[in-house]
């Protein structure tokens, strides 16, 4: 069995799932990986940053795919190195980013928010699959204060967002985003409320890993 455990934790857009999962590497005493992970991307591969940020987690367009999605495979000897798969940017992009991810969760005990990490690591033994939801009026609270937009705004800017990262986890995983059943636990994070929930998850891991 695996000596590390990873959890990865999907997020609809304003659910506070990036905030749970910082909170609950701090607990744990373990990383929590999100943007980190398009610097490493960059750096390992020699790409310009800015371009990576502008591809990270979006699908590749159709009109510069005409082979359609391909799906991720479950070996990781099997994947392809970066700059060699006869796809888009953003497709080199997301087999980059894989790699990195199947060596971090080889490496270390960590938390990886969003990325089809659930996915990319559905071999791994010790794995928590995660996803954070709630309900409109909580996340437009969120990300109203956040952004300091009105109501109007941050609602428009979640159904935005969800919909690029329901499309970018269809697209390379060919599986349904926020999918009861591929995840451990779909959790409403306004429920117990942030601190309330990553205590809860952290009781899970304990119980599960510990």
């Amino acid at each position: 069995m695996d000596k590390n455990y990873v959890i990865t934790i999907g997020r609809e857009f304003g659910s506070g799932g990036l905030e749970i999962g910082e909170k609950l590497g701090k607990i744990l005493g373990i990383k929590c990986y999100d943007k980190e992970l398009i610097n490493m991307v960059a750096k390992d591969n020699g790409l310009d940053l800015d371009s990576v940020v502008k591809a990270d987690e979006k699908k590749a367009h159709p009109l510069f795919n005409p082979g359609g999605h391909f799906a991720f495979s479950s070996s990781h000897n099997d994947l392809p190195a970066f700059g060699t798969f006869g796809n888009t940017y953003n497709d080199k992009m997301y087999i980059a980013e894989a790699e990195i991810i199947r060596e971090v969760a080889e490496k270390e005990s960590c938390i990886i928010v969003g990325r089809c990490a659930d996915a990319i690591l559905r071999d791994k033994n010790n794995l928590l699959k995660i996803f954070i939801q709630a309900p409109m009026t909580d996340r437009i609270s969120r990300t109203a204060e956040k952004l300091n937009i009105t109501p109007s705004a941050a609602e428009k800017e979640i159904k935005r967002i969800d919909k690029i990262r329901s499309s970018y986890y269809k697209y390379y995983t060919d599986d349904k985003w926020g999918g009861r059943l591929s995840k451990d636990f779909v959790i409403n994070s306004s429920y117990l409320g942030i601190d309330g929930t990553v205590e809860f998850i952290k009781t899970i891991v304990d119980s599960r890993f510990k």
